[in-house]
């Protein structure tokens, strides 16, 4: 079941993520395993996040590579998460 989390971000500017992008590239998790979709949105000095993951498991996964990192930077990111009902894709 996929899931879509709604992440509660606080601490993050525009610099801070490139950065977090920028460690996750470095250890391969730059597009994690089950993760479908990343939407980073709003002020460039208040990003919020939004990813839509195959399942909770990858979410699991991907967090404990996440998270070592989100907490050394200062960045905290509070997950809601929700069962995706469906998904329509662009074209």
């Amino acid at each position: 079941m996929a899931i879509v989390v709604l992440f509660e971000v606080t601490g993050c500017n525009s610099a801070k993520y490139d950065e977090v992008i920028r460690r996750l590239t470095a250890i391969g998790q730059r597009v994690p395993d089950g993760q479908l979709y990343h939407i980073c949105y709003g002020d460039r000095q208040r990003l919020q996040v939004i990813d839509v993951f195959e399942s909770p498991a990858k979410l699991d996964a991907f967090g404990a590579k996440l998270m070592p990192i989100l907490q050394d930077m200062g960045i905290e990111a509070k997950p809601t998460v929700l069962e995706v009902y469906n998904i329509i894709e662009g074209q």
